[in-house]
């Protein structure tokens, strides 16, 4: 048994409305939607999060390129696999589209493995948890208070107990009044994070960090530019509110900087930064090793898996992005998550949906590649 076709889709789902950070403004959901396929048939399958047309083509290319180094390799030789694409990337650099591109290969061998060994994905990795603590990821920036009180309430009826909201309108006054009035929504009780999404220059988000330390928040997350490790080291040490940091680091490599500079409180890893399961993995020994919480970025129905099984796991991010295109939801219940206890990822994907939001599809062998 080995791995013989690569097969991407790009997807491009509708929203309701814009939703806006300190520093995008997004108007559409692009994901990319891997399968790996093996010499006798079986296959596995995994998305990404692409965010925008030109993005997710650029990804396209380094998959094709990168899926060179793993044909004909056995699936259950994961980190084999990983090192292999990691020495095919080391032209275009171990960041950036390059370790995405790992990331999406990787997750749907890790999916492929499960379905083969008809075990749960958790199973694989050391379950620690049936059901696992998460937040709602959403309250994006509004200068309607109003409409922002109502979405914090809306969550906590769909049975969320955490939530996080976003900031960066470079007002103080502003910024702090959208704070207290999903507090005062929320009350003591919920935990309340809050993403300044690494957009907010240094004296600004110093000054926001210091004002919103009485709204007990449970983390202050990427509050300035994320290569400046040492920025985010300074502001954790002067902070009673801990710091999350880490979601757009690449790799282990970049991960351990930051536990180095002592630059977090709490670590959050990007799956598909990571490099994919494989190297998820290698950031969850990184956090244990150094006694700290690790959550999850995006993906939830993915990550939901890898939060069960890491020793420090803390709490998993909800976006409900990508829910539309599964016949299964995660099931809420008073704050949690079950695990779903299907093979590999456990998802039943909706393949009529699926087409129909595919905008364009590439098939990769060993010998050829082809596009529609």
């Amino acid at each position: 048994m080995s791995l013989q076709l690569v097969t991407v889709r790009a997807v491009e789902l509708p929203i309701a409305k814009p939703l806006v950070t300190s520093n995008i403004r997004i108007q559409s959901i692009w994901f990319l939607v891997t399968d790996v396929c093996t010499s006798d048939g079986a296959v596995g399958r995994a998305y990404i999060w692409a965010f925008n047309e030109a993005c997710a083509k650029a990804l396209v290319h380094t998959i094709e390129h990168l899926s060179s180094s793993v044909f004909d390799e056995d699936p259950f030789f994961s980190s084999r696999l990983w090192s292999r694409m990691w020495k095919a990337s080391i032209q275009l650099g171990h960041g950036g589209t390059s370790v995405m591109a790992m990331g999406a290969i990787d997750s749907a061998v890790w999916d492929l493995v499960g379905k083969i060994a008809r075990q749960p994905l958790a199973n694989l990795l050391g379950r620690r948890l049936e059901r696992v603590p998460v937040y709602a990821s959403g309250l994006w920036i509004t200068d309607d208070m109003q409409e922002l009180a109502r979405e914090a309430q809306a969550l906590l009826d769909q049975g969320f107990r955490a939530m996080k909201m976003r900031v960066g309108r470079d007002d103080l006054q502003r910024d702090r009044l959208a704070v207290s009035t999903v507090r005062s929504v929320v009350g003591s009780e919920a935990d309340l994070m809050v993403d300044f999404s690494s957009a907010i220059a240094k004296p600004y988000a110093t000054r926001l960090a210091h004002a919103l330390e009485e709204f007990d928040l449970c983390w202050i997350e990427d509050p300035i530019a994320d290569e400046n490790v040492a920025d985010h080291a300074h502001m954790a040490s002067e902070l009673r509110t801990p710091i999350c940091f880490g979601e757009k680091v690449y790799a282990p490599q970049g991960l351990q900087a930051i536990v180095n500079a002592q630059a977090a409180d709490i670590l959050m890893v990007d799956l598909q930064r990571a490099g994919g399961v494989t190297g998820w993995q290698r950031c969850a020994a990184i956090a244990d090793a150094a006694r700290l919480p690790i959550t999850t970025h995006l993906l939830p129905e993915l990550n939901v898996h890898l939060a069960a099984s890491a020793p420090t796991g803390f709490y998993l991010e909800y976006i409900d992005w990508a829910q539309d295109l599964f016949e299964n939801k995660l099931e809420l219940s008073d704050g949690t998550v079950t695990v779903p206890e299907g093979p590999g990822f456990g998802l039943r994907w909706d393949e009529e949906r699926l087409a129909r939001h595919t905008v364009q599809t590439w098939e990769f062998t060993k010998c050829a590649s082809r596009a529609y």
